[in-house]
């Protein structure tokens, strides 16, 4: 076997790795473009987002991917003709702002993803650094680890979307170098997790070392070459343990 990766710090993405947040982000953007909810519509009936549009947004800022969902379902009218809100009522700006709002009271009730509480106590019981490197803005995130405040106390370090350093977002590396350099670890010596494609790109290019866990709904072949390993999920200790060798501080 190869011998392992020496790992000083890690850095996980938040949304869909560490907290099981996508199926509310989808509920909350439905809300924010036609007004659906739970309450008006067939109980049988998920709300989910499309998934050739879902996986072109995972992971990005609002200001991206805003504009791409209104493009999205102006260009499908097919798809919105029937519901509540025309999407040429809204900017860009409004939908990122109704959709946060929704996210944020459904997310007073968020789970973990599986495997999450446990990696995390187990790192921090490590002495190992821990940081979160996430797209949404902190007042969302402040919003969604109430429930898990357990959880997020045995992380050193929160970098946001809309942290002013943060000039560009993911796929660019801005979010994971800034990680890096205010845990003082190089971005070489960081083990990134990530469930999106533009969260691989973004820690890759900043020379980190990139565990992927996509979406049940990705073709995780997709993965391979990009990121470093690719596992199911945060509960594939054993995989992990195999490529990397955990450096106390």
């Amino acid at each position: 076997m190869d011998k392992k990766i020496p790992i000083k710090a890690v850095i996980f993405d938040m949304d869909g790795t560490l907290l099981d947040t996508e199926k509310l982000s989808d509920e909350a953007m439905l809300h924010a473009l036609f007004g659906l909810s739970k309450s008006n519509v067939n109980a049988d009936e998920e709300l989910l987002l499309p998934w050739e549009l879902k996986k072109k947004i995972l992971g990005l800022r609002g200001s991206e991917w805003a504009p791409m969902v209104l493009n999205y379902y102006k260009e499908n009218q097919s798809i919105s003709k029937s519901w509540l809100r025309k999407v040429g009522d809204i900017s860009p700006d409004t939908l990122w702002q109704l959709w946060e709002a929704r996210l944020s009271e459904l997310c007073r009730n968020v789970e973990t993803c599986p495997g999450a509480v446990e990696i995390v106590a187990a790192l921090s019981d490590q002495n190992i650094p821990i940081a979160i490197a996430t797209s949404s803005q902190l007042q969302a995130v402040n919003q969604k680890k109430k429930k898990h405040l357990h959880m997020f106390e045995k992380i050193d370090l929160i970098v946001t979307g809309d942290d002013p350093a943060v000039e560009n977002g993911k796929p660019a590396p801005d979010i994971y170098l800034l990680a890096a350099s205010r845990l003082g670890v190089d971005p070489a010596e960081c083990l990134v997790f990530e469930d999106a494609m533009s969260g691989v790109i973004s820690a890759k290019t900043a020379s980190c070392n990139v565990v992927a866990i996509p979406d049940s709904r990705m073709d995780h072949d997709e993965f391979i070459g990009k990121a470093d390993l690719v596992i199911d999920s945060l509960q594939c200790i054993d995989r992990i343990k195999d490529s990397y060798c955990f450096l106390e501080a």
